[in-house]
C-alpha cells in the first residue's frame, strides 16, 4: 500500500488559534508543542517487580500532568500514600486492581476507571497475574503548584528496563533507606504515613494487606 501524501493546508491554523485566544482575552500565552509518545524500551523502567513506561511529564506538558503505564504482578502494589496536589486516575487495560481509599475497598476490573481524589490516602494491588493500567495525574486546584512528578520514585528506586517484560525476580533490589524514599516522595508532592505506627504490613505473595482495611 502506498503512502498517503499530506497536502499542506492553505489555512494558517497557528494564526487562527492565536486570534481565538486573543478574542477570549488570553494574551502572551505560548501553547505547548504536540508530541507522540510510543511504548518503547528507552522510556521504560523496572521498578519493584513491575514494568513502568513513562509517556508524558515535566516541561513537555508544562508540569500540568503525568502519564505512565504500569504492568504489575499479582499482589504487588505501593504502600498507603497521598498526593497532596494532584488527582490521580487509573484505567485498567488488562487484569484487575484492588484499591483502597482511606480504608474503603474498591474493585477495579478490566476496562474500568478509578478516580483517586487529591488529598486522600490510597493504595492498591494487582489482583490478576499481571495488571496493565494507565495512570494520569492532574493538578487539583489552580492554587496548588504544578508538580506532577509521580514517576520520581520509580526513577529513584528503579532501573532502566532491559526488555519490555516484567523484570526477573532476581532484579528486584533491596529497598533504599526509608528516609530517602520519604524525601523523594515529598519533593514530588506526595507523602507516606508512619506505617509502623499504623501497623500496616505488605502481604506480598499471599494477597493480604494486613492492617490495610
Amino acid at each position: 500500500m502506498g503512502q498517503i501524501k499530506l497536502e499542506k493546508s492553505p489555512v494558517d491554523w497557528t494564526t487562527e488559534s492565536s486570534k481565538l485566544r486573543e478574542a477570549r482575552g488570553i494574551e502572551g500565552y505560548e501553547p505547548l508543542r504536540p508530541f507522540v509518545s510510543q511504548r518503547t524500551l528507552d522510556r521504560s523502567l523496572w521498578y519493584e517487580g513491575q514494568l513502568v513506561v513513562l509517556y508524558a511529564q515535566g516541561a513537555a506538558v508544562g508540569n500540568t500532568c503525568c502519564i505512565w503505564e504500569g504492568n504489575i504482578p499479582q499482589t504487588i502494589g505501593p504502600p498507603p500514600h497521598i498526593h497532596l496536589y494532584e488527582h490521580e486516575i487509573f484505567f485498567v487495560i488488562e487484569g484487575h486492581l484492588q484499591a483502597w481509599v482511606e480504608g474503603v475497598e474498591y474493585d477495579v476490573p478490566k476496562d474500568s476507571l478509578i478516580f483517586l481524589p487529591c488529598g486522600r490516602m490510597h493504595w492498591f494491588v494487582s489482583a490478576a497475574p499481571c495488571t496493565r493500567m494507565f495512570s494520569l495525574t492532574v493538578t487539583a486546584s489552580k492554587d496548588f503548584p504544578n508538580i506532577n512528578n509521580n514517576t520520581a520514585l520509580f526513577q529513584f528506586m528503579g532501573k532502566a528496563a532491559e526488555a519490555m517484560t516484567l523484570p526477573p525476580l532476581a532484579a528486584v533490589a533491596t529497598l533504599p533507606d526509608p528516609r530517602e524514599i520519604s524525601r523523594v516522595s515529598r519533593e514530588s508532592g506526595s507523602d507516606i504515613p508512619d506505617l509502623e505506627r499504623l501497623g500496616w504490613r505488605r502481604g506480598y505473595g499471599d494477597g493480604k494487606n494486613e492492617g490495610g482495611r
